[in-house]
């Protein structure tokens, strides 16, 4: 179990008036689960950075080991798109309903055949299975860029994500996301700091969420036409959402007007599942509009 104690505090520069509150597819259909809950830690300091900011752009993949399909989507995201756009662009893979049962589990499409043993892990989270409800995922696999298009045209195939990518990346920066992560071998407790500064003045509800990745795990995979074998042993997960920080839908920053150069700094404190490989884990942060859920920016770093 990830453990949190966690949350948000206000630091430095707010200004007067701030608030602070805070293709082929295959069909798929999960369960809802409710937010986690958090805690404060007042702890956290930045010390002051001007330096120029960029747009960074988030992809959210939905896929699971049992869609066959899947592993086309993945192979091109992380193989060709990433290295195309460098750390400008945050990937979140997320691993949500029946296509992700395991084997042997209710509800599990586990087809006939695959090997003794095979396909047990869970890389489902009670987070990726609210924003998978939430967005309407109904196919696989399927990208979300930037959350923009809510509610009925946020899901893309494959050969749209490119287009929707560069799109994103003619918007100004809006925001900067600064993340501090201090972690304990011994313990396994990880201190995760957010610092979150407006670039404009602006008048809105704007949500932070911050979640844990786990990348490179080699697990099974079902690959629809993969030679030798459909059922891929070792086959590498990448960027696997593991958890939230703050809520499945995060907490909210302002709510209200806010200043230009408004700054707000959030402290988490949480201890990382003896399961996961710590070297391999990585903090995503992002905010986002609580009315459409677009994403104004993302920053990611890995724990160690």
């Amino acid at each position: 179990m990830f453990t949190k104690i966690k949350k948000y505090i206000v630091t430095a520069t707010l200004l007067p008036l701030m608030a602070v509150l805070l293709m082929q597819c295959d069909k798929i259909e999960g369960p809802v689960h409710q937010e986690q809950s958090s805690q404060v830690d007042t702890t956290c300091s930045f010390v002051a950075d001007n330096s120029p900011v960029k747009k960074k752009v988030l992809i959210e993949e939905y896929t699971g080991f049992l869609c066959g399909n899947c592993p086309i989507g993945s192979v091109y995201l992380n193989d060709t798109l990433q290295p195309l756009y460098g750390d400008s662009l945050v990937v979140i893979s997320v691993h949500a309903g029946s296509f992700s049962i395991p084997c042997g589990t209710t509800g599990s499409v586990c087809p006939p055949g695959v090997p003794s043993g095979s396909f047990q892990t869970d890389f489902k989270s009670p987070t990726g299975q609210d924003w998978f409800s939430l967005f309407g995922v109904n196919w696989y696999p399927v990208g979300i860029v930037d959350r923009i298009g809510y509610p009925n045209a946020m899901l893309s195939a494959k050969t749209q994500w490119k287009t929707k990518i560069n799109n994103e990346f003619t918007r100004a920066p809006e925001a900067r996301i600064r993340i501090q992560n201090t972690y304990d071998e011994a313990t396994r407790k990880l201190r995760t700091c957010v610092e979150t500064k407006f670039l404009n003045a602006g008048t809105d509800t704007l949500k932070l969420q911050v979640v844990l990745l786990e990348d490179s795990v080699p697990d099974w995979q079902l690959w629809y036409n993969h030679v030798p074998d459909e059922y891929v042993n070792g086959y590498m997960h990448r960027h696997i959402l593991r958890t939230d920080l703050n809520g499945s839908f995060g907490t909210t920053l302002v709510s209200g007007t806010y200043a230009a150069d408004s700054t707000i700094v959030s402290g988490y404190v949480s201890t990382i599942n003896p399961a996961w490989d710590a070297d391999h884990c990585i903090v995503v942060a992002f905010v986002y509009d609580a009315g459409n859920y677009r994403v104004l920016q993302v920053e990611d770093l890995h724990v160690k």
